[in-house]
């Protein structure tokens, strides 16, 4: 039986070196992904290789994290991100695209100023969490 892999993606108007940092710097991470949960374990180096990113984390699961700059934006470069995750079996693929595509609202408000405040997380995301959800479970 082949992995199952759920493909999102997104893209961010900044350049791809920003939007690396965010990734695998764990004071930015904290700011879009999760208080404690980092794409580059504690204690290791992200990879030299710039534009990917590969997890596997207990928590988050399977990663692979592809970076590509593109043409366009206010700065005139942007990045397109690719996400493949390979969902923990079981877990509808709908709330896996649903969590995902609010992460990276979240990546993207802190790319812009704003990271998450995880203690009034439901106050501030729910809302948004929601209509993802609605709208993975309409494909």
């Amino acid at each position: 039986m082949s992995e199952h892999w759920i493909e999102v993606g997104r893209t961010v108007e900044l350049p791809a070196d920003i939007v690396w940092e965010a990734l695998v710097d764990p004071v930015l991470v904290e700011g879009w992904l999760h208080p404690v949960e980092r794409l580059v374990p504690e204690g290791s180096e992200p990879p030299g290789d710039r534009r990917r990113l590969e997890v596997d984390s207990r928590v988050l699961g399977r990663l692979r994290i592809r970076l590509r700059e593109v043409r366009g934006g206010p700065r005139e470069r942007s990045t397109r991100l690719l996400l493949e995750i390979a969902p923990t079996a079981g877990v509808e693929d709908a709330l896996v695209v649903a969590t995902w595509q609010t992460r990276l609202d979240q990546l993207e408000d802190l790319l812009h100023g704003f990271p998450v405040n995880w203690a009034e997380w439901e106050r501030d995301q729910r809302v948004a969490f929601e209509e993802h959800l609605r709208q993975a479970r309409r494909i």
